[in-house]
């Protein structure tokens, strides 16, 4: 065998390794969507929807600080949290004055920070991303996304799949659980 031969062929491996691994890494994103989906399609049980958007963004997404709101009236009401002071985020006005999250929840525009024409602001320094919860095209929900685990640098192609999962489904189990709830 010719040394170009050999070349061309460690060169044709190398090629195929990287394909394997672009399939492989395709197929573990279906499958975290497949479980997103089925745990949030799963139950009309708020605790259970709750816990469900909370396991998506911690082992998922790679974020261990969040908070979910449901548009009442003209604010944003927090419906739950992990890893922050509830205080400040309890309830926020849909718009400048809520910084990003209010400005989000308003546009039902996606923000992620350093890619979007929005700035979180110094009230909400950590702030990395605000996903609107939509539902008909109408926004009544949010999550807001606050640092990120420190093994993760920033947001991958199938976080943002997450993400547009999360905008649909984790709407629709909300709205569809919340004739049974309490809001606090």
């Amino acid at each position: 065998m010719k040394p170009h031969d050999i070349t061309a062929l460690v060169e044709e491996n190398q090629r195929l390794l990287r394909t394997l691994a672009e399939i492989e890494q395709q197929n573990a994103s279906l499958a975290n969507l497949y479980v997103a989906s089925y745990q949030l399609n799963g139950t009309l049980d708020r605790r259970r929807v709750l816990e469900a958007i909370k396991e998506i963004v911690i082992n998922l997404i790679g974020s261990e600080e969040m908070v979910m709101w449901e548009i009442h009236g003209h604010s944003l009401v927090l419906v739950d949290s992990v890893g922050i002071d509830e205080r400040q985020f309890r309830c926020l006005p849909l718009d400048e004055q809520g910084g990003a999250i209010g400005l989000t929840a308003a546009t039902a525009r996606r923000f992620v920070a350093g890619e979007s024409d929005l700035t979180a602001g110094a009230a909400h320094e950590h702030l990395t991303a605000c996903i609107p919860l939509t539902l008909d095209d109408a926004v009544i929900g949010m999550i807001g996304l606050f640092r990120l685990l420190p093994q993760k640098s920033g947001f991958a192609p199938g976080d943002l799949e997450l993400f547009d999962l999360l905008t649909s489904h984790a709407a629709t189990a909300l709205y569809c659980t919340r004739a049974t709830a309490v809001i606090p």
